[in-house]
C-alpha cells in the first residue's frame, strides 16, 4: 500500500514498493550499463542495500531517487574498474546501434549535471510531470521548465 504516490512510500511498504519499481529500476540500470546481466545485478544490489537499511530510513523515503542513486553509484564504480578497457576516443556523432554510441549518450547525460540527469532519468522511467513534481517536492511548472532546459542542453551537447 503506497502512501501518496508511486515515488513516496511508507516505511512498512518498502518491500511492496520495490517489487512494483523493479521493472523501472531495471530499465534505468540497463540504460546505464547496456548489459542485461549487470543491470539485473545492480538492481538486486540496490534492493538489497535498501532492505538492509530499512530500519534507518525515515517514515517517508523517496524510494525511486534513493534506488537510482545507488544504481548510479554502482555503475560509476563499475565504470572506474573497467575504465582501462574502454576506448575514450569517439569519432563523429553517436551511433545508437552500438554500445559505444550508447555509452557516449550516457556520458553526455552525466555531463549535464545531477539535476538534469535526475529529471530526465525519472521522466524516461515513465513517470509523469505530476509524479516527478511530487517526488522532488517542486511545482509541476518548475519540473516542466527544468525538463525543457535539460532537453535543450542535451540536444546542444549532442550537436557539438
Amino acid at each position: 500500500m503506497l502512501c501518496s504516490s508511486k515515488v513516496q512510500v511508507c516505511k512498512v511498504d518498502i518491500r511492496e514498493a520495490l517489487v512494483e519499481l523493479y521493472p523501472k529500476l531495471y530499465r534505468y540500470a540497463l540504460s546505464k550499463t547496456r548489459d542485461a546481466d549487470r543491470a539485473e545485478d545492480f538492481v538486486l544490489e540496490a534492493c538489497k542495500r535498501i532492505l538492509e537499511r530499512e530500519e534507518s530510513l525515515g517514515e517517508r523515503v523517496n524510494l525511486v531517487a534513493y534506488a537510482i542513486t545507488i544504481i548510479r553509484n554502482l555503475t560509476v564504480d563499475g565504470s572506474r574498474r573497467r575504465e582501462d578497457q574502454l576506448d575514450d576516443t569517439i569519432d563523429g556523432p553517436a551511433d545508437l546501434t552500438t554500445p559505444g554510441g550508447l555509452f557516449e549518450i550516457s556520458n553526455l547525460l552525466n555531463s549535464l549535471g545531477q539535476e538534469c540527469e535526475k529529471i530526465l532519468t525519472i521522466f524516461a522511467m515513465g513517470y509523469s510531470y505530476s509524479e516527478i513534481s511530487t517526488s522532488l517536492g517542486i511545482a509541476q511548472g518548475t519540473v516542466m521548465s527544468r525538463m525543457s532546459r535539460c532537453r535543450s542542453r542535451l540536444q546542444a551537447a549532442m550537436n557539438g
